[in-house]
């Protein structure tokens, strides 16, 4: 992603973005810009200019699910747990996209990490999920979704969790999946630039965070966490003076 539209995205100035793109800096110069980060809603800056999010994803989408090992060709690997593994979705090419800016990111996979790797004001939730886009150029854009219980099930996070894998174990498939209901109707974000969350730690990653969280059925939750007793998700790491900005975009 070029520094003038990390700008346009993000709402910061100029001189801000050229020291989120890593790659523009001297190794010596470099400023670790990782993920996921605390986000603090009262520091965020207020920006409803900002692009707004335009979700193209289909109501009938085939989906085959697995879960992600990172050690099951290794002896024990089926039956140990790292927080570099956890449930994901690929999306079928061209299948599912968003527009940020007129410029389109096509979803590449789902998946999920409890507890909640980002937080708000502190507060950790049991569960997140991050829908991973690429742009024209390879460039990441990641949404992130809060889920935490009280909903009233049927949602797409609910036959998805409630049909988790055993590691090793063979794909689980979902015909006819509304993936266009996956998101909340408002989709409001906080925005900011990091990285993945797991290895090798990519930056630069565009983060738009949503607000506004799912409600999922605690049957649902529980098993997922029971594949992730010990949890799969990256520990918080420092903001390191990057802008955290709120683009309100409510339904």
């Amino acid at each position: 992603m070029s520094v003038s539209r990390r700008a346009v995205l993000f709402g910061v100035p100029a001189a801000a973005a050229v020291v989120a793109a890593p790659g523009l800096l001297s190794a010596s110069a470099q400023v670790a810009h990782q993920s996921p980060i605390d986000i603090q809603t009262f520091q965020a800056v207020s920006n409803p200019a900002l692009p707004a999010l335009h979700v193209h994803y289909p109501t009938a989408l085939d989906l085959s699910v697995r879960y992600e090992s990172k050690d099951g060709g290794q002896p024990g690997g089926c039956e140990t747990r790292t927080s570099e593994e956890t449930v994901l979705s690929e999306i079928p090419a061209g299948a599912a996209w968003v527009t940020v800016g007129g410029v389109r990111y096509d979803l590449a996979n789902f998946h999920f990490h409890t507890r909640s790797e980002h937080r708000l004001n502190g507060h950790q939730f049991p569960l997140e999920q991050h829908f991973v886009h690429l742009g024209p150029n390879g460039e990441k854009l990641v949404i992130a979704l809060f889920i935490t219980t009280g909903g009233p099930g049927g949602t797409l996070q609910d036959k998805v969790l409630a049909t988790v894998p055993e590691e090793c174990d063979e794909d689980v498939h979902l015909a006819k999946a509304n993936l266009a209901a996956a998101l909340p109707r408002d989709l409001s974000t906080y925005r900011y630039q990091g990285s993945l969350t797991t290895d090798p730690y990519t930056e630069p990653v565009s983060w738009l965070v949503l607000k506004h969280h799912r409600g999922i059925l605690p049957v649902s939750l529980a098993h997922f966490q029971s594949r992730f007793p010990n949890g799969d998700s990256r520990p918080i790491q420092p903001l390191n003076g990057r802008t955290v900005t709120y683009r309100p975009q409510h339904h």
